[in-house]
């Protein structure tokens, strides 16, 4: 009898939580609802596991490729041009997009990591209700906190496992799951997933307001990180007035980063605005299995060992204003060579591999505000946006005076400087209905092997883990992607 992917994955759960390197509790079928849910506190403990298991590492002690959400990031990342590989090394096979067919590592790892996230939020959304408490406010959060975290798992699995929302709307997504549930469900169309989305963001506001409680952690999602991904989910859709309407309401109360900031490191929280960040500690880290292992230059990980070096690009580099902070930031003394050594993470000196991971900033909903005004003509609102984060970066007050599809073109510029390395533009290109074009820059066709691939390749899109099909008696080989 076919039995789902997803109790394999409960399993494995279970016996990483017996690992001093997870948090204490790790709620799985094989634990009683009754005795996690018996308190907010045990619900509390669910959550802050599944936010631990956002940033720990998987797989074997020699598995440096898999190290949570953040990880994932970085292969959005290498799906596009902005960050160009030096040596062929972890995260290279994604670079050359030869990790995405169903028996390869990545599409497993995605697909086990974002609906465990789902799994064990479930228990918390179902439950809540049940759990002892004369605190409703907090119970009501402890649910909005579910909800986005399910959100936002939908959101990566659906951007990863098919090609862009919009004109693909009736096109197969993932399976839909809101119990906690080891039976398999055939995947939904990209409709039916984004619906699911929208309707847990919404529910998580109206829970956030109604609860009136601040935010317990940097970690812990609030409104302002749901309306976030509701406003990049809009994006995503093309439905402007809505990501406008919600990337202004993210922001509300947030102020961007001064130039003095951004220059920091992008590694400690508390030196920055973040909306929503993982902090590390140094019990927590995963050292050379990281995110600054593979990104920092300051630091003896693999790029800064020299192992896997990540490079600025060059075409993007020269595009860049000389008075600007990110471009400063970049060290070009060695440009012949085709290196660019970009210090937007830098821990070194700091918090060196315990540095924390940023997941959501309000320049970056600010540029969601900006694009979906120019999309509906309201230039004039786009440009002061767009000046605002400009006045922050460079040295001097800057003018904005384009309009209409030129407006336009310099916003997503200024999306790919201020966003880079954050794990967004493999996501923009396909949403952009962008082509990949690696040439007149600094990539190595010997290293990067695909050097340029047409817009809607298939390559963009990783396959269903074949575990998965064998396993789901709801799919089978004709629900395979290409």
């Amino acid at each position: 009898m076919k039995k789902n992917l997803l109790q394999i994955l409960i399993l494995t759960f279970l016996l990483s939580s017996c690992s001093k390197d997870y948090l204490e509790t790790a709620p799985t079928n094989q634990v009683s609802d009754q005795v996690v849910f018996q308190t907010v506190d045990g619900a509390q403990t669910v959550i802050d596991g599944v936010l631990r298991d956002m940033r720990r590492q998987h797989g074997n002690a020699n598995q440096h490729d898999q190290f949570g959400v953040k990880a994932i990031d970085l292969v959005v990342d290498l799906m596009g041009e902005d960050i160009a590989v030096e040596q062929f090394h972890w995260f290279g096979a994604d670079y050359r997009f030869e990790n995405r067919l169903a028996i390869d590592q990545r599409p497993i790892y995605a697909w086990s990591l974002f609906y465990r996230i789902i799994y064990n939020v479930n228990g918390v959304i179902n439950h809540i209700g049940d759990a002892a408490s004369e605190n409703e406010n907090l119970q009501k959060n402890l649910k909005a906190q579910a909800l986005t975290l399910r959100a936002y798992a939908y959101f990566q699995l659906a951007q990863l496992f098919q090609q862009t929302y919009a004109g693909n709307e009736n096109a197969p997504g993932v399976p839909i799951y809101t119990e906690a549930t080891t039976e398999g469900n055939p995947r939904g169309s990209m409709a039916e997933v984004f619906s699911r989305i929208i309707t847990d963001l919404d529910e998580a506001v109206k829970l956030f307001e109604e609860s009136g409680l601040p935010q317990r952690h940097i970690s812990n999602p609030t409104k302002h990180v749901a309306r976030g991904i509701r406003a990049r989910v809009a994006l995503a859709m093309e439905d402007w007035p809505k990501a406008a309407e919600m990337a202004a309401a993210a922001r509300q109360g947030q102020t961007l980063m001064s130039a003095a900031q951004y220059s920091t490191g992008f590694d400690n929280y508390t030196q920055q605005n973040w909306m929503w960040g993982l902090e590390v500690n140094s019990e927590q880290s995963t050292t050379y299995a990281s995110w600054f292992s593979h990104m920092d230059w300051t630091i003896g990980g693999y790029c800064g060992f020299g192992f896997s070096r990540k490079s600025f690009s060059l075409e993007l580099y020269k595009q860049m204003d000389d008075e600007d902070v990110r471009k400063k930031l970049i060290d070009a003394s060695s440009v012949e060579t085709g290196r660019l050594i970009p210090h937007k993470f830098a821990a070194g000196g700091d918090k060196e591999f315990d540095a924390d991971l940023v997941m959501m900033r309000p320049e970056e909903m600010l540029l969601i505000e900006a694009e979906a005004r120019a999309r509906i003509n309201d230039d004039a609102n786009a440009r002061a946006l767009l000046k605002h984060l400009r006045d922050r970066r460079f040295e001097n007050p800057v003018t904005v005076s384009t309009a209409g599809t030129e407006l336009l073109d310099e916003i997503l510029q200024e999306r790919r400087i201020e966003l880079w390395g954050e794990g967004f533009r493999g996501f923009d290109m396909k949403r952009l209905k962008q082509g990949v074009d690696r040439t007149n820059s600094n990539h190595n066709p010997v290293v990067a092997r695909v050097m340029s691939l047409p817009a809607g390749s298939e390559k963009l899109i990783l396959q269903i883990p074949q575990a998965e099909l064998d396993a789901n008696p709801n799919m089978d080989e004709k629900d395979q992607n290409p």
